[in-house]
């Protein structure tokens, strides 16, 4: 088994997650935010999958919800969105079709409680689910927070299961910042081979 390789970016993490995943979505896509938190991931993948395209975004938090539906409305992107009042963890349940992309933004709700934070055991199973559902070439991005109570648990419990991960089917990196620190967040990128490389 390798080890997942770490990559310094030159650029936000926030903005390699975006460009990195943008390869994947054309109009018609489907996509997931499996974290929906203030909205900006949601808004990007109902842009990049088009008026053909849909989006599914689950949070735990309805004040959540309601900003990200107001952005959606705003900018005229919320009849390609669907969003549902969920933990993470039961996305298998919503999903009803096989996935082009997703994303993850761990943590809290930017200016909302810290208490409330994704945890290892929900984040894990999230990612399970979308995995059985992603299709060959499909890209996922894991923004993970270790600034705050819970995140190097997180973190941790998270690049376990990455390893996990057969490379035969997966590739993985991890990115970083170039001014990494201990309490720095780190990107996973997650693609499922395509048949040809197999």
């Amino acid at each position: 088994m390798q080890e997942i390789p770490l990559v310094v970016s030159e650029k936000r993490l926030t903005v390699a997650a975006h460009e990195w995943l943008a390869e994947a979505l054309f109009d018609g896509a489907f996509a997931v935010d499996a974290t929906v938190g203030n909205g900006y991931d949601t808004l990007f993948l109902a842009h990049r999958v088009g008026p053909n395209g849909s989006v599914l975004g689950l949070d735990i938090q309805k004040p959540a919800l309601a900003g990200a539906h107001e952005l959606l409305r705003f900018t005229g992107k919320a009849d390609r969105v669907k969003l549902v009042h969920e933990c993470h963890s039961r996305i298998g349940s919503y999903l009803d079709r096989d996935i082009d992309g997703a994303m993850f933004n761990l943590g809290y709700l930017p200016r909302g409680s810290h208490a409330l934070i994704t945890r290892p055991e929900t984040t894990v199973s999230a990612l399970q689910s979308i995995l059985t559902r992603l299709k060959r070439g499909g890209r996922i991005t894991v923004l993970a927070y270790r600034g705050h109570q819970g995140g190097p648990e997180e973190y941790s419990r998270l690049r376990e299961f990455l390893f996990s991960l057969s490379m035969a089917e997966y590739t993985v990196d991890e990115l970083v910042g170039k001014t990494d620190m201990p309490e720095s967040p780190r990107l996973f990128r997650i693609r499922k081979k395509s048949n040809s490389e197999i």
